[in-house]
């Protein structure tokens, strides 16, 4: 768990009004694991379909590859099987935020943050409660 969160921390978005600089690119030799990763991923899900956390990890693979898009499908795929997987709603959170979804976005924090016991969690969660729901 701590190492979803520590991954997800990362791509907190700075409620400042500059944008951070991006994340460095990732070399071509970390490229090509995450994709054997990502497609290894899959397979394990074929076989455990209703597996939440599978998808939460192909969803962390798909996001360190910038393929937002997976990223949010498996996200979503894994608060369907598992509407208390807290790190799921977590990550739709900033998905959808950084999107201009502000409404799923608003849906996916309060999840979050009634379905996780970690305070950093929490308090990411409720800073960005209190930022969307600002008129």
């Amino acid at each position: 768990m701590r190492s979803y969160l520590l991954a997800a921390l990362l791509f907190v978005p700075v409620l400042a009004a500059a944008e951070p600089p991006p994340p460095p690119p990732e070399t071509p030799e970390t490229i090509a694991q995450l994709n054997k990763d990502a497609e290894s991923l899959q397979q394990q899900i074929k076989a455990s379909p209703k597996d939440a956390e599978l998808r939460v990890k192909l969803g962390f693979t798909y996001m360190r590859l910038r393929r937002h898009d997976d990223a949010q499908r498996c996200f979503e795929e894994a608060v369907q099987l598992d509407p208390k997987k807290a790190v799921a709603h977590y990550m739709l959170g900033m998905i959808y935020e950084k999107k201009g979804m502000k409404d799923k976005a608003l849906a996916a924090w309060k999840a979050c943050l009634e379905n996780t016991q970690d305070p950093s969690m929490k308090d990411t969660a409720s800073r960005h409660i209190h930022h969307l729901s600002r008129p």
